[in-house]
């Protein structure tokens, strides 16, 4: 079996991510200097995408775009499926077609955190990730937007049931802890 060994500089703590095997991990850290690290870490192993707490997108252009620019750019989705596949992704999250289409039209500055983050996931999820990190994916959002955001996890497992997927957050935040089969304090 895979596994991904993980080390915070901060504390000297380890802990151990197997790859591969479809576990959900819940990795925490006491100072975001400690989390970048892990972070790091985790994005050398080939295979690894992150959807984070900012989305991560260009503002001149729209969502459709940003979410297709890397399936695009490394050729994992032709153009002309991407739209399809886009839009598919975003059912399996909840939203209708109406909606789907009318936040793909919307710029990077008209989204709020939920959005922000949906858009991040759903373009990292294009990837076929074989571990999909959550950086500080949960903070800054209202409890509901919590629990929308965790449930997207689902889709993830759905699409890739072997995938490792891991919600790299500072210790003592007020989140919700969502559904994982591991945790680990560094």
């Amino acid at each position: 079996m895979c596994s991904l060994g993980l080390h915070n500089p901060d504390s000297g703590v380890r802990c151990e991510i197997e790859l591969g095997r479809g576990f959900t991990y819940m990795v925490e850290a006491g100072s975001p200097q400690g989390l970048d690290s892990l972070l790091e870490q985790l994005l050398h192993h080939p295979g690894t995408q992150i959807a984070d707490n900012v989305g991560g997108t260009v503002s001149s252009i729209n969502v459709l775009e940003n979410i297709g620019l890397p399936a695009i750019y490394h050729r994992v989705e032709p153009r002309r499926a991407l739209e399809r596949e886009v839009l598919a992704v975003l059912a399996a999250c909840g939203l209708d077609q109406a909606q789907a289409e009318a936040l793909c039209r919307r710029r990077p500055g008209e989204l709020g955190p939920f959005d922000k983050r949906l858009v991040g996931f759903v373009r990292s999820l294009l990837m076929s990730p074989d571990v999909l990190v959550y950086h500080r994916f949960l903070e800054g959002l209202t409890r509901g937007e919590m629990e929308r955001a965790a449930a997207l996890n689902e889709v993830y497992r759905a699409r890739a049931p072997s995938g490792t997927a891991v919600y790299l957050q500072l210790r003592g935040m007020p989140v919700l802890e969502p559904a994982c089969d591991r945790s680990c304090v560094t």
